[in-house]
């Protein structure tokens, strides 16, 4: 999750080989045939738009897999992404699909304002609900995802918030000394802060693996594109 209104946006601040380096070809191809940006950078421009698209992706899918595989390494160009459409307006969802080494991890972007919130989900979060939350705050992003993700979670499974919190790293959800059977991750960037989770049917024991939404806290934003649909394989 990225919030647009910050510099990092910019794409006039990246490296100049950024894109080779992050970028598989047909990646690259997909952002030369998109509409050049404005002068100025602006947010909804689709070369600017789908560029953050793409590494949402990666970095979503990367978190998922470092979960399942501790010892994965952020390699971008080996994640690559499949993405046929984007949202074009408010509230759209793009859904494709990112492959590392064989392994393919369900994508789904979603548009909220000047923000977008990228989720790769394994093939352990098959038939979980999702629930996640986009809202922007001040003070420590930290504590104010953890509230945000605890009220959330809290109503979506009948318990008090009260009796709720979110410890470790990655982050776990528990109700006083028992750990709770959802797949959580937060993620903040600029003024804006996310979490995802994927709830598990009624029973069902705590999986680890199985979501993961983008986090960029210091490195790049995301957005997905305003361009026709695209195929990127």
């Amino acid at each position: 999750m990225v919030d647009l209104a910050d510099p990092e946006a910019d794409l006039r601040r990246l490296h100049p080989r950024f894109a080779e380096r992050v970028f598989t070809t047909a990646e690259r191809h997909a952002l030369e045939a998109s509409r050049p940006d404005a002068a100025v950078c602006d947010a909804a421009a689709p070369r600017t738009t789908l560029h953050w698209a793409l590494w949402a992706a990666k970095e979503s899918a990367y978190k998922a897999l470092k979960r399942i595989a501790p010892q994965a390494v952020f390699s971008p160009r080996e994640f690559e992404v499949e993405l046929p459409s984007v949202p074009l307006v408010e509230g759209g969802v793009a859904v494709g699909a990112v492959v590392h080494r064989g392994r393919r991890f369900r994508l789904q972007i979603q548009q909220h304002g000047a923000s977008v919130h990228a989720i790769a989900t394994s093939g352990a979060a098959v038939g979980a609900e999702i629930l996640c939350r986009v809202a922007r705050c001040q003070g420590d992003p930290s504590a104010a995802v953890r509230r945000i993700a605890i009220r959330a979670i809290g109503s979506a499974l009948g318990l008090d918030p009260a009796a709720l919190q979110i410890v470790g790293r990655p982050p776990v959800a528990m109700c006083g000394d028992d750990l709770l059977g959802v797949d959580l991750s937060l993620s903040h960037h600029g003024q804006l802060v996310a979490f995802a989770c994927a709830l598990p049917h009624p029973g069902a024991p705590a999986s680890r693996g199985m979501l993961s939404p983008c986090v960029s806290s210091t490195d790049l934003p995301v957005r997905p594109s305003s361009a026709p649909p695209l195929s990127l394989r």
